[in-house]
């Protein structure tokens, strides 16, 4: 049965490290599937081996807490530009997206909406004037083009996150998402205002949103999730 009770309302972000211990990557690996444990044996980056297993596990994790049954009984399946989503089971209609960035995983969960997550660990931004200006709306790159090198990564990120965020809420690209959003597609379109856009509380070192469907939702952060 079902460990983790989800309100129609609520959009649950839960958050873990990426940097495990070796036992602790253990049981992480061991909750993936065969296909997936082969998988990681075909990485050959370290990173991308912890990346790969600590998002895939901790998902299966999450998600049997609230759809019941084990990790292993997960079945994922894929929507548009190959978004990942809950096949199996799954009667109460769960949604979920999952970010990283730098030792920070971040999975937001909710049901009957569509949903995105992004998360940017704050760092230099090398010519983020020049990406602004290719990428964002001119207001926006000449409200960053006023600011002091302390402040424009930060900011530049805040802006990104939100672009990333809710392309991967609509099941759009990346790319393409920027540059809709330029060129006024978004912003003209009735489609925008379905969408809502929360940052998150997530420390100094990182920016990050959820967006999802509609405007009757709250979030509710939820930290590391316990073994299932």
């Amino acid at each position: 049965s079902p460990l983790i009770d989800l309100a129609a309302d609520a959009v649950h972000v839960w958050s873990a490290p990426r940097d495990l211990n070796d036992h602790e990557m253990q049981g992480m690996l061991e909750r993936l599937s065969p296909s997936e444990q082969k998988r990681v044996n075909a990485l050959l980056e370290e990173r991308a081996v912890r990346q790969y297993v600590v998002s895939r596990a901790m998902q299966r994790q999450l998600l049997a807490g609230y759809v019941g049954g084990r990790p292993s009984d997960i079945s994922f399946g894929v929507v548009a530009m190959g978004k990942p989503t809950l096949s199996r089971p799954n009667d109460i209609g769960l949604t979920f997206n999952t970010t990283h960035s730098g030792n920070l995983v971040i999975i937001a969960v909710t049901a009957n909406r569509d949903v995105g997550v992004d998360v940017e660990k704050v760092k230099p931004i090398p010519r983020a004037l020049q990406v602004a200006k290719r990428f964002f709306s001119r207001e926006e790159y000449e409200m960053l083009a006023t600011l002091p090198p302390a402040d424009l990564d930060r900011t530049f990120l805040s802006i990104w996150v939100r672009r990333e965020g809710t392309a991967k809420a609509r099941g759009d690209s990346v790319w393409r998402g920027l540059a809709s959003w330029k060129d006024g597609e978004i912003e003209n379109s009735p489609d925008r205002q379905s969408w809502t856009v929360e940052y998150l509380d997530i420390g100094a070192d990182f920016v990050g949103v959820v967006v999802a469907k509609g405007d009757d939702w709250r979030v509710e952060m939820k930290g590391r999730p316990s073994p299932v």
